[in-house]
């Protein structure tokens, strides 16, 4: 329905009709007024379902709501529950990741019970579920898979596949350096002589190809990483070679504690994707994509500084090789050098025949879907300031509101498996 408008109900039975009309009033999220339409800047859409539109689903992680816009910017749809990082279809019906520890349906019905607070991404595995965590002592470097009950499966850190290579190398200068990137329970993070939890990694995405076993997952702070799933181990790892995460900020998941980078590490020096990996590689990207071919796409922040005139891009990459000789081809590259996001992004694939990309620039708070082949820009929905309104949000999701068998729903990782 849409704020501060009447909106008129119609239900059908056979033959009988009833109408109802309810006003809807102006909504305070936040102590804000939530309003009631956004500015659409562009919109070249063509052949949108009309009685059953898509919705641009957009979850707040600080005010823990959702929000659901037209493609004409107005607001049809508010959830306060944590914040959604994903929709998607199953079972016939739209569903979507919630940070409230589970799975739901859109009216809020809880589907499958995590038991752990989630956070950024989730993905399936067969009939399982794999979604990111925060061990104790170190924010956002766990990687847990659950079954239909929610329960835990697996419990993996990323900490593991580096601490394995490095430790094994025994060089003590060495090891001392990776104890100034990796954090756990072996190594806590002291702080004015205090033990703090510290968010090392910042694993914001996951993406995985079946035939493979390969799973690939994005640091916001160190790079993407390919890692063999059941073995848990590094195959290889992937940073442009001048990333220059914050050091040391005010809150622990903007950036690293010290200035070590996998660079400073000998021992992941033969895992190290080579070519545009290091001379034109992401830097504290967001939003994986797995594409038909093969090629991992990503939503690249460029995220090293508070502005950049270059602006964030999509970006895709033909990675091949073996051990000690991995190498990355860029193939594909979208740049609006007047859009950059720092922070929070994603990227799906929309169309009937997945031929446009989605992406939102959440640092600034920006929808944009092109046309992949021409990058014509088809819309362009600007959210004003509403970070600083109602908090940061994170990702947007381009579904309807309603299943229907036999239409195409946008994909928001993988198009391969």
């Amino acid at each position: 329905m849409f704020i501060n408008s009447t909106n008129t109900i119609i239900v059908k039975d056979g033959d009988k009709e009833v109408k109802k009309d309810i006003y809807i009033s102006n909504i305070v999220l936040n102590n804000h007024n939530l309003p009631s339409k956004f500015t659409v800047a562009v919109n070249n859409l063509s052949n949108e379902n009309v009685s059953n539109p898509n919705i641009f689903f957009v979850g707040f992680a600080e005010g823990e709501f959702n929000i659901g816009i037209s493609e004409n910017g107005y607001v049809r749809y508010i959830s306060k529950l944590g914040y959604i990082f994903k929709v998607y279809t199953n079972d016939n019906s739209i569903k979507f990741y919630s940070y409230s520890q589970g799975i739901y349906d859109l009216i809020g019905r809880k589907i499958v019970d995590f038991k752990n607070v989630v956070h950024h991404d989730g993905i399936k595995i067969k009939d399982n579920y794999v979604v990111l965590g925060s061990s104790k002592w170190s924010l956002e470097d766990r990687v847990i898979e659950v079954d239909s009950n929610g329960n835990i499966v697996r419990d993996l850190n990323a900490a593991t596949f580096i601490k394995d290579i490095v430790l094994s190398n025994g060089n003590s200068e060495e090891i001392k350096k990776m104890n100034r990137i990796i954090f756990d329970e072996d190594n806590k993070y002291i702080k004015d002589h205090k033990e703090k939890d510290w968010d090392w990694a910042h694993i914001n995405s996951l993406v995985y190809d079946s035939d493979t076993d390969i799973l690939y997952i994005s640091s916001r702070h160190y790079g993407v990483m390919a890692v063999n799933y059941s073995e848990w181990k590094l195959i290889w790892w992937m940073a442009d070679s001048s990333l220059n995460t914050e050091k040391n900020p005010s809150v622990p998941w903007f950036g690293v504690a010290f200035e070590e980078k996998f660079d400073d590490l000998p021992s992941l020096d033969p895992y190290r994707v080579k070519g545009a990996g290091v001379s034109d590689g992401p830097k504290n990207q967001h939003a994986l994509f797995l594409l038909k071919n093969g090629n991992l796409a990503m939503f690249d922040n460029q995220g090293d500084e508070n502005y950049n005139n270059n602006g964030s891009r999509y970006v895709e990459y033909n990675i091949t090789g073996n051990y000690g000789n991995y190498t990355a081809e860029k193939v594909y590259e979208y740049r609006d050098k007047s859009l950059y996001s720092r922070i929070t992004s994603d990227v799906d694939y929309t169309g009937n025949n997945y031929q446009n990309i989605l992406m939102y620039y959440g640092t600034i708070n920006t929808i944009v879907e092109i046309e992949k082949e021409s990058k014509k820009e088809l819309l362009k929905i600007e959210l004003g300031n509403i970070n600083n309104e109602f908090g940061f949000t994170y990702r947007v999701d381009k579904m309807p509101f309603y299943y229907e068998e036999g239409r195409v729903y946008s994909e928001d990782s993988n198009l391969k498996n």
